[in-house]
């Protein structure tokens, strides 16, 4: 489903004119149009619960998306990793009033489209209804979130499912590389363990029954919620809505004590084999600030990531298309937005006899170059509205921007933290990109790499 309206006003004010920039001075050309804030409106409950409402005119669906501010690095406490996203399988089993298999009923009853997924820094819920049966879904969110009961065993059940989960992605190297990424980089902070948690401490879970509880009355209170609603809606309704079904939910976040992470001096590496065949992999990791202090930082780090390790790129072009040493290179622009200092990420696969330190090497150097200044005016102009078009394409139903400005709100604090982002990402200058890339030094780098089996040496000798 496309949506014109929201699609074209957030074009607009950033479409950049073909011949005018390629023929403007490097200096003009680094000066991005304004950004255009989206239609929204943020409102508080008296529990402190927010609501976000952007509007969507015609759209035939609405989000109706909650977002808790429990991820992976709100646990704390050592043996206890995955319990934000247990409960993204949890908040499924029901309630007294509405058991599992009638919450299922109802909610295919209004055609709804229903899921959920956990991050490090929040877990979302994504029940995605026709407009006319918005109404009839909030009071079933708001019962779940408010009176979610789980018997010890279906806890048991859900705990064998997140089990057989945590299985099925270590079958991938690429799980098996970002667990051993995370503990080279954080020796104290919690984005240290993964989102689904270690092995031993899923293994673990079915005797922590009574501590899923007071994981849940920890966070699944008002003031660590904020529900958006995207689509054809009216505010003032919605907000009636609201506060009807979660107006006297109460409870207050708890705060856990997380570490601050130590400044990283050395290159830290770890090299590993995999079990079976596989193409070597190399995941490279630089220590990047966090979004809710740095958010200008972040967005520039985002356009050195598309400028560096897009295809039209040099590295890229070098390594991968005239070279052919790596059949893919690529850095998410999106994996360093977290709400505390991460790492923006650097993913390799390479070709059978390429060496590690090669492409090692030639990353280092291209981001030590643009450290020292050397930037190409257009190809960061470029960089820059790829960047930001690319978003807003991705930003054609209901569903897509709730889960965009979401992402942005949990890891700014803000629910306008997207059209922050946005505009800091449009302002983004040479000196900007400069700037980040010197934090991209060989002393803040943490790599790790996978390789297949060793083939088994051949007999020597023979038959005599």
């Amino acid at each position: 489903m496309r949506a014109p309206t929201l699609l074209f006003a957030l074009l607009a004010p950033f479409v950049i004119a073909g011949d005018a920039a390629a023929d403007a001075p490097i200096a003009a050309a680094t000066a991005a149009p304004a950004y255009k804030p989206l239609e929204m409106s943020v409102d508080a409950l008296d529990n402190g619960l927010r609501v976000v409402v952007i509007p969507m005119r015609g759209a035939p669906t609405v989000a109706f998306y909650t977002l808790v501010g429990a991820g992976s690095h709100d646990e704390v406490e050592p043996g206890r990793s995955g319990y934000a996203h247990l409960f993204e399988h949890l908040m499924f089993r029901g309630t007294e009033k509405i058991p599992a298999a009638e919450y299922e009923r109802r909610m295919q009853a209004l055609g709804s489209d229903n899921n959920a997924f956990t991050t490090d820094d929040f877990t979302f819920y994504t029940p995605l209804v026709p407009k006319e049966s918005l109404a009839a879904l909030v009071p079933i969110e708001a019962d779940r979130f408010q009176h979610l009961s789980v018997a010890a065993a279906q806890y048991k059940d859900e705990t064998g499912a997140v089990a057989g989960e945590y299985n099925k992605d270590f079958s991938n190297p690429w799980w098996a590389m970002d667990e051993a990424i995370r503990e080279i980089a954080f020796t104290r902070h919690t984005y240290g363990h993964t989102v689904i948690g270690y092995k031993r401490d899923v293994d673990a879970m079915p005797q922590n029954y009574a501590y899923s509880k007071l994981f849940f009355g920890r966070f699944y209170v008002p003031d660590d919620c904020t529900i958006f609603v995207v689509g054809d809606v009216d505010r003032a309704k919605v907000l009636e809505l609201v506060k009807e079904s979660y107006g006297g939910w109460k409870g207050k976040r708890a705060k856990p004590a997380i570490q601050a992470e130590p400044e990283q001096t050395a290159p830290r590496r770890r090299d590993m084999i995999w079990k079976g065949p596989t193409t070597p992999r190399m995941l490279i990791g630089y220590k990047v600030p966090g979004a809710r202090d740095k958010l200008d930082d972040v967005a520039a780090l985002g356009v050195l990531a598309t400028l560096v390790f897009g295809e039209p790129g040099e590295l890229y072009q070098r390594l991968v298309v005239r070279e052919q040493k790596v059949i893919e290179l690529g850095a998410d622009p999106d994996e360093v937005v977290h709400e505390d200092p991460s790492l923006l990420r650097v993913d390799a696969k390479l070709k059978a006899g390429t060496s590690f330190d090669e492409v090692l090497g030639a990353v280092q150097q291209a981001l030590d170059a643009v450290a020292q200044g050397k930037i190409d005016g257009k190809e960061l102009d470029d960089a820059r509205s790829h960047l930001m078009s690319a978003i807003v394409l991705g930003m054609q139903t209901p569903g897509s921007v709730a889960e965009r400005v979401a992402f942005l709100a949990a890891a700014t604090g803000d629910p306008h933290g997207f059209d922050r982002y946005m505009a800091s990402v449009s302002k983004t200058t040479k000196d900007d990109v400069a700037r980040v890339a010197k934090l991209l030094s060989a002393s803040r780098r943490d790599t790790v790499t996978l390789s297949p089996p060793k083939a088994p040496a051949a007999a020597k000798g023979g038959a005599k």
